[in-house]
């Protein structure tokens, strides 16, 4: 027997070491980088063994001849008997093995015992680490790593004790190495870099134009792209600047770039082709693709080249907290914006933090910004001299509070203001000027939107839009009903100076407000889309504002009907105070609106009023109504007032004529089939089950969460859901109350609706905990809606307030009153998430 010869199929077994689902994804490409290498990876997730965990793992790594360790933020499953996780055990037992060790960052909750293990293994230096971010850097560096341990292995055996041999030289082979060194770090830009990265590994692809507005950081990603291929071309990868050169000049930079020493009198296009032919490079810039066949171009540019061989890569802005959303910090603090302003804050100010205090004033600065790496950048140098909270407010005034960037910054990055003025520039005059236009609208317009504003045909603005966009200027968006535009606020803020200089600034302010005056108009009738039509409000908000402004200042007798039609809107989207301050401005000209106008203005007054909680308020625009009762001829706001009558007579404890009132109006609507037929029903159930009417409470009340189904109003059907609910505790049906109140939080958290729809599902709540016994819950909810309530400026219905006072008073009489104190003011100070959460709570 010949000992030492092993068999054909005998390769290196690579043991991989990690937790298995945290790092799913990196454990396979970590496996894919081993097989590419023709080595075997060894992992636990193989197949499954008839053997105990600790057994199997001990035995794969006895028999695996690389260790490669992956860790996160967990320190994994602790077996019975064992004081250290399996993890931590597979460490330990490697020591004879050579290892391989990767910590993934960023790890915003690392857990202790995994920070402590990988203190330790620092500690010892027995072992060093490589930090990663993605699976495919890990299966890059994985790959490298293995390589160079598999040659320094190979030499350390045969070198002898001279060491390695250098590598021979190639004869006539130079490979260029003249990428810039980035003298930052690169944030949020893993993903792109990677899909960078497989579009050129695609053998077709010959030229990559990275497209972006000025300061987006195409240059950067571009040149980190092009690190991590030079690996993979024999002649390396080359880095050629023309943001200044001239197009004569391009073929003379390129071949210096590249090395090219060729002294013969041909032109400098001709030499570089004949240099290029044989040699494979991803260079930055330019063309040459049909005569070099081993060559490959990455190209950075505010447009597109419009070449046949382009494949264009937009970089986008870099993620920002959503605008209505207050995160944990650590969930802020992972953002790559927000990461950006806290990493160049310390490079001007090293004990720079995101604490409580200024993290929402950092996100708020990231969305004014929007995520735009220079922008944010020059923001976060300010941190010099500025708390966060004093540069927001900076910023709400002028993008020019940003100041000046590094010196070492081309002269166009300087500042913001040079940044868009360059970009601009390159526009023709026809462009200019429609992205002066453009800038009239408020986050964002759609194609409609932007003909009418213009005054062009659809295909003349179309054609507009196309050339910003290929410019960077303008940025598209897919959506539900088609594309959406939009500019970055650098970019609007430089077009809207153009605009308030032009002639024709008078016209198109008009056109916008028409626009968008007829957008609400179209919303108000729809018996079927009335969620798609919400959405389509809420997207348009910004508009809308400068719209209603416009007319404020020109024409107000279109305001009181827009205004009614907006005012559930306002309801659905938390939006009531600022529709009651357009109230009461618009009050202060009742004199100039006719009859009709004079009517929506009371109608849209006097709910509102009773939304927020101003019963004198109410009681005036009540008064008002009945002034005007005899002169109103349409039958649509004849049922409409006869509902707002329903709404604020509870205020004077007349139930009674409350529920006269909301029948009226539910018989009017239904004969008018309108879309307010659902809530004149959910006003009549919940009048019924106040006076004791409990078979026709259900019954309308049932009607009410069918509508609420059949029109898509989600705010409709869950509110009628919880009135089910509270209908269904007074009969003690207990289990049908917690299903009820189930659907209901489930269906206001899905389609994030109103915070009074929450307080509805709270007092529900303290109904239900109350009949099963729990005082102390029920003090919590109601505490919970009171706060709630008082956060967002509101206040229970009046036809509501009676059965929540009687409540309130049966759950004080069932507790300590230090007890019942203690458990208000707790449900007072919760948020909405853990508001909801204790709405499902169960016994």
């Amino acid at each position: 027997m010949v000992e030492g010869i092993s068999t054909p199929d005998r390769r290196l077994r690579v043991f991989v070491s990690s937790t298995l689902v945290e790092l799913a994804e990196e454990r396979a490409a970590v496996a894919r980088a081993i097989s590419a290498l023709r080595l075997t990876p060894v992992l636990f997730e193989l197949g499954a063994r008839p053997h105990p965990p600790r057994e199997l793992y001990r035995a794969y790594l006895a028999q695996s001849d690389i260790f490669i360790g992956l860790y996160w933020q967990r320190y994994g499953w602790i077996g019975p008997g064992m004081d250290i996780s399996g993890l931590e055990d597979e460490f330990r037992l490697s020591r004879s093995l050579p290892r391989l060790l990767y910590v993934k960052s960023p790890a915003p909750v690392r857990e202790v015992r995994l920070t402590a293990m990988i203190d330790q293994l620092q500690a010892e230096g027995t072992a060093s680490y490589r930090s990663f971010r993605t699976p495919r850097e890990l299966g890059r560096l994985v790959r490298d790593d293995l390589a160079l341990l598999l040659s320094e292995r190979f030499a350390s055996r045969d070198g002898g004790a001279g060491g390695p041999a250098p590598p021979a030289s190639i004869p006539g082979r130079r490979v260029p190495r003249s990428l810039p060194a980035t003298s930052t770090s690169l944030l949020g830009r893993e993903q792109d870099i990677a899909a960078i990265s497989t579009l050129l590994a695609t053998p077709e692809v010959r030229l990559v134009t990275l497209t972006g507005p000025g300061g987006i950081g195409k240059t950067r990603v571009g040149i980190r792209a092009a690190e991590q291929l030079a690996a993979d071309f024999d002649d390396g990868a080359v880095f050629v600047d023309l943001a200044a050169a001239g197009a004569e000049a391009v073929p003379e930079l390129i071949a210096r770039a590249v090395g090219v020493r060729d002294t013969s009198v041909d032109a400098p296009l001709v030499r570089l082709r004949r240099a290029l032919r044989e040699r494979q490079f991803s260079s930055e810039l330019d063309e040459l693709l049909t005569r070099c066949r081993g060559l490959q171009i990455l190209v950075t540019s505010r447009t597109v080249l419009r070449l046949r061989a382009e494949r264009e890569y937009p970089v986008r802005p870099l993620t920002v907290p959503a605008f209505s959303s207050h995160p944990p910090i650590e969930q802020l603090a992972s953002l790559p914006a927000v990461q950006l302003f806290v990493d160049r804050a310390r490079a001007v100010r090293y004990d720079f933090a995101l604490t409580n205090d200024n993290a929402l004033a950092v996100a708020g600065i990231c969305r004014r910004l929007d995520g735009l790496p220079l922008a944010i950048e020059l923001a976060a140098a300010r941190a010099r001299l500025l708390e966060p909270n004093a540069l927001l407010a900076r910023l709400g005034k002028s993008l020019d509070a940003l100041g000046t960037g590094p010196v070492d910054l081309p002269e166009r990055q300087r500042t913001l203001r040079a940044t868009a003025e360059w970009s601009i520039a390159l526009l023709d005059d026809a462009e200019k000027q429609m992205l002066a236009t453009l800038s009239m609208f408020v986050e964002g317009w759609t194609l409609a939107a932007a003909v009418q504003v213009s005054g062009l045909t659809e295909d003349q603005a179309l054609d507009r839009i196309d050339a910003l966009a290929r410019h960077s200027l303008v940025n598209v968006e897919a959506t539900d009903v088609g594309p959406r535009f939009r500019m970055l606020q650098s970019i609007r803020e430089l077009a809207a100076e153009r605009l308030a200089a032009s002639a024709d600034l008078a016209d198109i302010e008009r056109r916008h407000a028409g626009y968008f005056g007829a957008l609400v108009e179209n919303a108000d009738w729809p018996i079927e889309r009335q969620a798609e039509w919400a959405e389509q409000l809420r997207t348009e908000e910004g508009n809308l504002e400068t719209a209603i402004r416009w007319f404020f200042a020109h024409d107000i007798a279109p305001l009181p009907h827009i205004f009614r039609i907006l005012w559930l809107f306002w309801q659905m989207r938390d939006r009531m105070p600022e529709g009651r301050a357009w109230m009461q401005e618009l009050r202060l000209r009742t004199d100039e609106l006719n009859d009709r106008g004079q009517t929506e203005l009371l109608l849209i007054s006097a709910v509102t009023a009773v939304e927020v909680g101003d019963d004198d308020g109410a009681l005036v625009a009540l008064e008002g109504l009945e002034r005007l009762e005899k002169r109103i001829d349409d039958p649509y706001l004849e049922s409409a007032a006869k509902l707002a009558v329903s709404w604020i007579v509870p205020i004077r404890d007349d139930l009674d004529g409350a529920l006269q009132a909301a029948l009226a109006a539910l018989d009017g609507f239904r004969q008018q089939n309108a879309p307010f037929k659902g809530w004149a029903a959910l006003t009549v159930g919940i009048l019924e089950m106040t006076l004791g009417r409990g078979d026709a409470a259900r019954a309308h009340l049932t009607e009410a969460r069918e509508l609420g189904g059949q029109l898509g109003n989600h705010w409709l059907e869950s509110s009628a859901r919880t009135q089910l609910a509270s209908l269904a505790v007074r009969a003690a049906r207990i289990e049908e109350a917690r299903a009820l109140l189930a659907e209901s939080v489930d269906a206001s958290e899905d389609r994030n609706l109103s915070t009074q729809t929450v307080t509805f599902s709270l007092v529900a709540s303290a109904q239900l905990a109350l009949a099963e016994g729990d005082a102390r819950r029920a003090a919590t909810a109601l505490g919970a809606a009171d706060g709630l309530r008082k956060l967002a400026g509101l206040r229970a219905w009046p036809s509501m307030r009676r059965a929540e006072t009687e409540l309130l008073e049966r759950v004080s009489q069932k507790l300590d009153r230090e007890v019942f104190k203690h458990a208000f003011a707790a449900g007072s100070g919760l948020n909405r998430r853990d508001a909801v959460a204790l709405v499902l709570q169960t016994r």
